[in-house]
């Protein structure tokens, strides 16, 4: 699946969405049967369409979901569209109607991101030149090339007794400041101050300054969060969610994260010199500010700021005698695309929670061919923006219901379930749960007994169904969108393992036959939900 031809192959394919008003393909909703309810709950037919979701299926959609042809489907990237329509695709072939309307493509549900990306950042001085993404990270920034001072300001303190911005020329200048609390060599603080009482954004202003510099007092505060600066120069956020003060914030003056030891480099000193002489001072309880001689740097930042759409995917199939009800099966279908210059696959996360969607939505689409269309309606949802998030299920569930809230009588929920974690490993079948007792009894004990009658040898694993486990997964997959509104959700769940979010997590690790027994569980509890009498009632708070 790396070879070049099989990309170029791939996205000729899938480049294109074939839509057409005169399609070939019947459209489920439009052909209603009589239905036999009753029939419906025979557990051997409900077994008949269980059966169609197999692991070779599996296996044929992720590895296409999955390919290096997708660039690891970072939301709102040519990747994540690519996907986008593979999936369509799939879906409209098996009838499932696209619910969004007004849309020329009725199955993408478009939601407006604001986007904010560093084309170009670069710092020089005194012989040193820095890396952006890896020695500093430009936050809030104009586009420039220029050359200006940069000072050293210590902690930016400017009280009474203790003074690191007296005599300093800042007006015009880089300002270079230490976060967090001057301390001396034992650990006790110099100043009985915090920094936020002394510095502020008001108070940077009324300096002159055109940049400021915030640096570490150790290196190794700065080494820790190093692999994570892209986060902070790569904003994608859904519009809905940013304020005017976001939109249009202050560059008074522009800001950078920067190394501490690529600061000492800028000003001409050796890590060791820069530390050793401000230590020196703080254990002297004396200020640091303008300890160091002022040095020319060149500075050259350019970036973009839009507006970009990303899509969730949804695909509905209508109910009998009760399809204002609706019950909503969902994956999120982004990754995190390419970084560091290798493809992020996301094989398990969560392509196999997408593949598994897919599949379900194939078992329900033939039963209700053959004449056993569920009673309750169903929503195959497969999200974006959830590694950003949940921005996708959030926009689903608070700005833009397709079905109302209301009507919504439960939401399953499908995160990585193709692999085994260390607690497993050699273990027997089994699934996390998460969430199922958290809203409804009904809910809960309806899934046990569909497990303990079709998976009687399948461990259930509730360890992380506590809204107080230290991972706090019950709140990092996109159900949790569901359940703050109220409506029971169950998650599926394989746990995390090495290749978490890893350029490694690759459609060949893959264990394609828990894939499927995952998928088949969730697929058996849909349909006792979409065909029983009553909804599950909501006898708990989420609160």
């Amino acid at each position: 699946m790396k070879q070049i031809s099989t990309k170029l192959s791939l996205l000729s394919l899938f480049a294109v969405l074939l839509l057409s008003a005169c399609t070939a393909t019947k459209d489920i909703a439009k052909s209603t049967p009589k239905i036999d309810t009753k029939r419906n709950l025979d557990n051997m037919v409900m077994k008949k369409y269980m059966n169609t979701i197999t692991a070779a299926d599996a296996k044929k959609h992720l590895y296409i979901v999955a390919s290096d042809a997708f660039e690891g489907r970072n939301t709102a990237s040519r990747g994540l569209k690519l996907a986008a329509d593979y999936i369509t695709d799939f879906y409209h072939s098996n009838g499932l109607v696209g619910p969004v309307k007004g849309k020329a493509n009725p199955y993408l549900q478009a939601i407006p991101f604001y986007e904010k990306k560093v084309n170009m950042a670069e710092i020089s001085g005194s012989g040193v030149s820095l890396v952006h993404n890896k020695d500093f990270a430009a936050l809030n920034s104009a586009n420039f090339d220029k050359t200006v001072e940069l000072v050293f300001g210590g902690y930016g303190a400017d009280l009474a007794d203790y003074n690191d911005l007296a005599g300093l020329d800042l007006k015009g200048k880089a300002l270079v400041l230490f976060t967090g609390e001057p301390m001396d060599s034992k650990g006790n603080r110099v100043l009985a101050k915090n920094q936020a009482d002394f510095l502020t954004t008001d108070k940077l202003k009324a300096l002159g300054i055109t940049d400021l510099f915030l640096t570490t007092p150790r290196q190794g505060m700065w080494d820790a969060q190093a692999p994570y600066l892209s986060y902070t120069t790569e904003i994608l956020k859904p519009v809905h969610t940013m304020d005017e003060t976001e939109l249009n914030k202050d560059k008074s003056y522009n800001r950078f994260l920067v190394s501490p030891a690529k600061v000492a480099g800028l000003l001409g000193l050796t890590p060791a010199e820069f530390s050793d002489k401000i230590q020196a001072n703080l254990d002297a309880k004396k200020p640091t500010g303008g300890l160091f001689a002022a040095k020319e740097i060149n500075m050259s930042i350019s970036q973009s700021e839009s507006e970009i759409t990303s899509n969730n995917i949804a695909a509905y199939l209508e109910g009998t005698d009760l399809k204002n009800e609706v019950i909503v099966i969902s994956s999120h279908y982004d990754h995190v695309g390419v970084m560091n210059g290798k493809i992020h696959n996301g094989a398990d996360d969560d392509g196999s929670g997408t593949v598994g969607v897919m599949e379900i939505a194939e078992a329900f689409a033939k039963a209700a061919k053959e004449g056993h269309r569920p009673r309750r309606s169903i929503l195959f949802l497969n999200v974006t923006g959830e590694e950003k998030g949940l921005f996708g299920s959030a926009y689903y569930a608070d700005v833009a219901p397709i079905f109302p809230l209301a009507n919504t009588t439960t939401n399953l929920n499908i995160d990585m379930i193709g692999r085994v974690d260390p607690k497993h490993e050699g273990g027997g079948d089994y699934v996390y749960i998460i969430g199922s007792d958290m809203l409804s009894t009904d809910l809960h004990k309806v899934h046990e007994k569909v497990a303990k009658k079709n998976f009687p040898d399948f461990e259930l694993d509730y360890l992380y169904n506590g809204k107080d486990h230290p991972e706090r997964f019950y709140y990092r997959s996109d159900h949790y969108n569901f359940a703050k509104n109220g409506i029971p959700v169950i998650f599926y769940f394989n746990g995390t393992h090495a290749d978490y979010h890893q350029p490694t997590d690759t459609p060949e690790k893959i264990d394609y036959d828990m894939l499927a027994k995952r998928a088949q569980l969730v697929f058996s509890t849909a349909w006792e939900l979409a065909n029983i009498d009553k909804r599950p009632v909501v006898d708990k708070s989420d609160k």
